[in-house]
């Protein structure tokens, strides 16, 4: 049987995206996470944004950047930035559902960071991320 190593940073990651979705309504279904090439966590939204009707949308996190509100590309279009928190790589998770409120309502666009901040180093990361982690062991 192949079994995925999970450390606790994947664990954290899982949690706090799990935990970030919760806090905007969304189910875990919703959501998804990456740390084999790069740490990325996504969840897609219920409702659509103010500014583009039209175009489905979605919560993003890397850990470059923290949190973005990016409309979700289409065939003919490309993935398009709609704002960045800016507050922190782990902001807590009703200050994320917070200002993606404040944006879905067409309240906030833009943001701080859009530069490329460096990603920050693996010990932060684990320390900002492993307080998430629910790790559930299968019976037997």
């Amino acid at each position: 049987m192949w079994q995925r190593v999970v450390t606790l940073e994947r664990a954290g990651l899982a949690g706090y995206v799990r935990a970030v979705a919760r806090a905007l309504g969304v189910p875990g279904a919703g959501t998804a996470c990456e740390s084999e090439t790069r740490c990325a966590g996504y969840i897609a939204l219920p409702r659509r944004c103010a500014e583009c009707p039209g175009r489905d949308g979605m919560v993003e996190w890397s850990a470059r950047r923290g949190w973005s509100v990016v409309l979700e590309e289409t065939p003919e279009e490309a993935s398009v930035l709609v704002a960045r928190l800016g507050a922190g790589l782990v902001p807590a998770p009703d200050v994320v559902a917070d200002f993606v409120g404040e944006v879905l309502a067409g309240r906030r666009t833009g943001g701080r960071g859009s530069g490329e901040p460096a990603e920050a180093d693996q010990g932060t990361l684990r320390e900002l991320l492993v307080p998430y982690a629910l790790i559930a062991w299968p019976p037997g």
